[in-house]
């Protein structure tokens, strides 16, 4: 007797957010951007498991990146509990280890959402990976910018079949805005590469807030249309190559 066994489609969602000194440096009134994301993207997992054709077909990792990479939260089905640790204090922003680390954290991640169908009997069809990569200044490491033969090399693999990752590059204050253009997809010289405008002093909305919003609001129509869908956070504008 023939057993028929449904597919679904499920869709891995990482958050990749810089640890270097820069990132918990704070301005007069002002947390320091890492402790905004710190607090709000477990409050961002949260909102987005309240849906429930969400928490059905999303599955998200977050990674930390300083002086080496460090995985907070490995990838979790959005319909289990999440639980996402803190950072260890970094100093640098090694993007070459943090996009190698991406790369083979992408294939064991498939790999289990895969097995994690088939003990519920049903086949999953992993779609390409959604990444949001947050950071505030340029790759550097072991006392020295990293040119981009150290780390595109990484970016090429993830973004090159069969991985075909769609990646957003968010650049906070002091990001290099030709490396955002870089890391970041989308069709020509509209790419997903935003850069803050100006520096929030503590009067107006939190600028990671508008990213956590953005982020939210991408996940679910991205998961809905199945591309990439991304619009410009408050206080940010397109990087254009």
């Amino acid at each position: 007797m023939s057993v028929t066994v449904s597919e679904r489609k499920s869709y891995p969602i990482y958050i990749m957010l810089d640890s270097s000194a820069s990132m918990r440096r704070r301005l007069p009134g002002a947390p320091a951007p890492q402790e905004e994301f710190e607090q709000m993207i477990p409050d961002l997992i949260m909102s987005l498991s309240d849906s429930r054709s969400l928490a059905k077909a999303a599955w998200i990792s977050v990674i930390a990146f300083g002086d080496r990479p460090e995985l907070l939260c490995p990838m979790t089905s959005l319909a289990e509990p999440v639980q996402v640790r803190s950072p260890r204090d970094g100093g640098h922003t090694d993007y070459a280890g943090a996009l190698r680390f991406l790369h083979e954290r992408i294939e064991v991640d498939r790999v289990a959402i895969e097995a994690h169908g088939a003990a519920g009997n049903y086949r999953t069809k992993v779609a390409r990976p959604l990444v949001f990569f947050i950071t505030d200044g340029a790759p550097y490491a072991h006392g020295e910018f990293q040119r981009p033969g150290e780390w595109m090399p990484y970016r090429e693999k993830i973004v090159a079949e069969p991985v075909q990752a769609r990646i957003a590059a968010i650049g906070l204050h002091g990001a290099h805005q030709g490396t955002l253009f870089a890391i970041a997809t989308g069709k020509g010289r509209e790419r997903n590469a935003f850069i803050a405008t100006a520096r929030d002093e503590g009067a107006g909305d939190s600028l990671a807030e508008s990213v956590i919003t953005v982020i939210e609001r991408s996940i679910k129509l991205s998961v809905r249309t199945g591309e990439m869908v991304i619009d410009e956070p408050r206080g940010m504008r397109r990087v254009h190559g």
